[in-house]
């Protein structure tokens, strides 16, 4: 098969993001190699998590501390960043965290 441009690789990822069909079998169906196809569809879906132009991170007030307790909540980003939330976080704090 010949080498795919980039943009012939984001159509095809569009094509399979509306098809429900698994990597894999989308892959095959198409003549890619699974590998490939795994690398474009791991880059592509990776370009829409950086913020939007201008937005940058916003003051919170995390109100008194009362000492750290249990966690509650473990994230995991896919850029590396983690996030731990402790007992007696409010949902309103964490409304204003997700905003």
């Amino acid at each position: 098969m010949k080498r795919q441009s980039e943009q012939e690789m984001r159509n095809l990822y569009l094509e399979w993001l509306s098809s429900g069909r698994n990597k894999s079998d989308f892959a095959d169906s198409v003549g890619l190699v699974r590998t490939t196809f795994y690398y474009w569809a791991k880059k592509f879906s990776t370009e829409g998590e950086a913020p939007p132009a201008g937005s940058g991170f916003q003051q919170l007030d995390p109100g008194p501390v009362v000492g750290r307790g249990r966690v509650t909540a473990h994230i995991h980003y896919p850029s590396g960043v983690s996030l731990e939330l402790y007992e007696g976080v409010s949902a309103e704090y964490l409304k204003t965290l997700l905003g």
